[in-house]
């Protein structure tokens, strides 16, 4: 049976135009390339699942590919191939969190003296490097600086504040930011088209939103929503019960029962939240997004969705019930409430019952009087 391939995995960018965002990180590694001005150490720091480590294979592959040193490695020979895998000689890849001891670090650099067996360079990719010891960075620093002319030096971390900054001075250092919304959204089309897998744009959107700027947790995040429906198919309840959100209407029915002060069925809509054991903290933080919607609705005045939908995060058929709530109040209020759920915020995630207060605020709420 042929094992199922990680979209993480399958997708991993093997060529720099295969990235998406770190414009400016790509363009240096490219004229680095071009212009065969390479540094001895490199130093990537960032946000988990941004690249960190697939750039620095791909780095490594530019390095020693069979056609020369180039930035469009051919991904074909054996070279290439080997380093894709993990599984190269020459190119060495280290988990700092499970070698942290000076004697494994002195190892390492007893190795350094030998040649490449079968590559241009022999290059050291070093994962998590903040996790090494304080005597470890210090066995590293003369290497670093000064490494023989076929090795180079590729760390990684997400923590870069735990870097000595002796290291740091002797390093190239690149942030590889975390990944925007569209960025994300993006690249998620371009894989779901080529997987011929269906999705709707509004669950993409929501997906990287809560990926906060990781592909790798968008695309397993994809595996997870695949796996639930057993079918290749993308929709917006399967997210919401992966992520345990509620979903926009019940939240749009809310306002509305809020602000048109109608108490019966106000009391029905919160009732059915404790029934649908919905998570208060998903609900408060989507009444934030919502109010949100409402008042960038109030401050851009405009009524057809076609000009208004690049600005807010909801999808067709639920804007005209918030479209509706926009006619029934004013931005005084909209502005009252969400300062209101924004200062309130933190204590409900300290509250001991987040029932009692999640309902306690709507209630405060609705005995305000609305201008």
């Amino acid at each position: 049976m042929k094992e199922y391939n990680v979209l993480a995995l399958k997708w991993r960018p093997k060529l720099f135009s295969d990235f998406v965002g770190h414009i400016n990180i790509i363009k240096i590694l490219i004229n680095s390339l071009k212009f065969k001005k390479i540094y001895n150490s490199y130093l990537f720091y960032g946000f988990r699942g941004v690249g960190k480590t697939s750039l620095a294979r791909l780095f490594s592959k530019s390095l020693n590919c069979v056609t020369g040193i180039t930035d469009k490695p051919c991904n074909r020979c054996l070279n290439c191939i080997s380093i894709d895998c993990g599984k190269s000689s020459d190119v060495i890849e280290i988990d700092a969190a499970s070698r942290t001891k000076i004697e494994e670090t002195r190892d390492l650099l007893d190795k350094i003296c030998y040649l490449p067996i079968s590559m241009r360079y022999k290059v050291y990719i070093i994962d998590e490097v903040h996790m090494l010891s304080r005597y470890s960075f210090n066995a590293l620093l003369k290497t670093l600086e000064e490494p023989p002319k076929y090795v180079k030096f590729i760390l990684a971390t997400t923590e870069l504040s735990k870097i000595p900054d002796t290291i740091l001075s002797r390093c190239m250092c690149l942030n590889l930011k975390n990944l925007s919304v569209n960025d994300i959204v993006n690249r998620l089309k371009f894989i779901l088209d080529k997987e011929n897998i269906y999705y709707q744009s509004k669950t993409l959107t929501i997906l990287a939103d809560y990926a906060q700027g990781s592909m790798r947790d968008a695309l397993v995040l994809i595996d997870q929503l695949l796996m639930l429906n057993g079918s290749n198919n993308i929709f917006l309840k399967d997210l919401n019960i992966i992520l345990d959100r509620v979903d926009d209407k019940w939240v749009l029915l809310l306002l509305k029962f809020l602000f048109t002060k109608n108490k019966i069925k106000l009391l029905k809509v919160l009732n059915i939240f404790f029934i649908k054991n919905f998570n208060y903290i998903n609900l408060f933080n989507s009444i934030i997004d919502i109010l949100y919607n409402l008042f960038l609705l109030f401050f851009l005045n405009k009524k057809k969705y076609k000009k208004y939908k690049k600005y807010i995060c909801i999808n067709k058929n639920l804007f005209k019930l918030l479209f509706n709530i926009y006619l029934l109040t004013s931005i005084q209020n909209i502005v009252y409430c969400l300062n209101f759920f924004l200062k309130n915020r933190n204590n409900l995630l300290s509250s001991f019952n987040k029932k009692i207060f999640f309902e306690f605020l709507i209630l405060r709420i609705f005995y305000i009087k609305f201008k």
